[in-house]
């Protein structure tokens, strides 16, 4: 199944309590939708929140127990 979770360039992800986490964590704490038009309104949400936050929706797949697999985004931070 295909989820989509909210990240930020340097790799931190969205939790479900609308903190940002590292991607190393528990998958199953991460902000996750099948729908992306639901994360495109949570980002849209939180960007009005912070206009410099720079995050975006990811697809990602899902394991056996539904949780979203992040795989590791290069740093487009660095300039």
């Amino acid at each position: 199944m295909l989820l989509y979770i909210i990240q930020k360039p340097s790799g931190e992800v969205l939790d479900r309590h609308l903190n940002w986490i590292s991607a190393d964590e528990d998958s199953a704490l991460l902000f996750r939708t099948p729908h992306k038009d639901v994360a495109l309104n949570q980002l849209i949400e939180l960007t009005a929140r912070d206009i410099h936050l720079r995050a975006r929706v990811v697809a990602c797949n899902s394991n056996d127990r539904d949780n979203p697999v992040v795989e590791p985004q290069p740093d487009t931070t660095a300039g």
